[in-house]
């Protein structure tokens, strides 16, 4: 690391001088146009204004693998480390079934197209342009999916409707679908100073997202498991336990509201509300699992599911809050 002392011309302007090699790595000379950016937290960035167009990223995955499954993961591990262009690349013919199951993998990341295809070989390309998305766009998605999830899940269990219980397990695909397009963006921008400097991100911001995000694809795990509980359970809820559990989803989709909006506002007072809601389904989450040690075995067994599932999903809005000010002195 190097230090330089600044300098003062007339009119208050300051002047630095530029590492020689730094200057002579970017082939800039006198008269050269550079380009700066302030960063959100104030850190100053500077870079050629004419930069050449940079190579495409690009990886070759080799087929037959040891099995299909580790040739997945690898093209899941391409995408989210940035490569644009995933080739996987046969000494022999891609079986009909392992074809099947690598395009039903790239139609599950979001923006990786397949773009060529032969009978030993498939290329996906990454077709979305990072600067057209946004960390807090795709942040907001997934909560307004999860929120969903949790509202639907409870009712379809209440309603005994399969049919809303099955749809709460096809969108938890969504919100993985959209984790993993973050991941991507977030890797991208903490290693590319002008991507995150055009999404107005910190390096702790970039961190900050990466962890919300993953705590909202786990409110929709949550929300899943709560769903697939309708068959094990051998009759219709009671009213007084259907009730509990629509109250329940009104105080989880209030204090997952605000937990979000205290997240991106950076907002502690919002963050400090969420507490409140909290406590409240605790309560409601304790309740519920003594009643349900007081049910026959199945439907007790299945209560204490989604007793569990209930208290996770407020436990993770404490979470997301927790990235705006320290919540868990305050429910310990």
């Amino acid at each position: 690391m190097e230090t330089r002392r600044l300098q003062e011309m007339g009119g208050g302007t300051a002047l630095v001088s530029l590492p020689k090699k730094w200057v002579t790595l970017n082939h800039l000379k006198k008269g050269s146009v550079v380009t700066m950016e302030v960063l959100p937290n104030n850190y100053l960035i500077l870079y050629p204004y004419k930069q050449e167009a940079s190579e495409v990223k690009q990886i070759e995955i080799q087929y037959p693998p040891e099995y299909i499954k580790l040739l997945i993961n690898k093209v899941t591990g391409a995408y989210l480390t940035g490569y644009h262009l995933i080739r996987i690349q046969g000494k022999s013919r891609i079986t009909l079934d392992d074809r099947g199951q690598i395009k039903k993998a790239v139609r599950n990341l979001v923006g990786l197209e397949i773009v060529e295809e032969d009978a030993s070989s498939i290329t996906a390309q990454f077709l979305l342009e990072p600067t057209t998305l946004t960390p807090e766009k795709i942040f907001r998605r997934m909560h307004l999916i999860a929120r969903g999830m949790v509202r639907d899940a409870i009712d379809a269990l209440v309603e005994k409707d399969k049919t809303l219980a099955k749809a709460v397990a096809e969108r938890d695909e969504e919100v993985d679908r959209l984790y993993f397009l973050m991941v991507r963006l977030l890797r991208s921008a903490a290693q590319d100073l002008q991507l995150s400097s055009k999404y107005g991100l910190t390096a702790v911001d970039c961190l900050d997202y990466r962890v919300a995000s993953n705590v909202l694809e786990s409110v929709g795990d949550s929300a899943v498991t709560i769903a697939n509980n309708i068959d094990r359970l051998p009759t219709s809820l009671s009213q007084k336990i259907g009730e509990t559990l629509k109250r329940v989803a009104t105080s989880l989709e209030e204090m997952q509201e605000t937990a979000v909006k205290a997240f991106l506002t950076k907002n502690a007072d919002e963050g400090r509300l969420v507490v409140n809601r909290y406590l409240e389904v605790t309560e409601i989450v304790e309740g519920l699992t003594r009643e349900a040690l007081d049910l026959p075995s199945t439907l007790g067994a299945s209560m204490l599911v989604i007793a569990s599932a209930t208290g996770k999903i407020s436990q993770c809005n404490i979470d997301i809050a927790d990235l705006a000010t320290t919540m868990y002195p305050m429910i310990s």
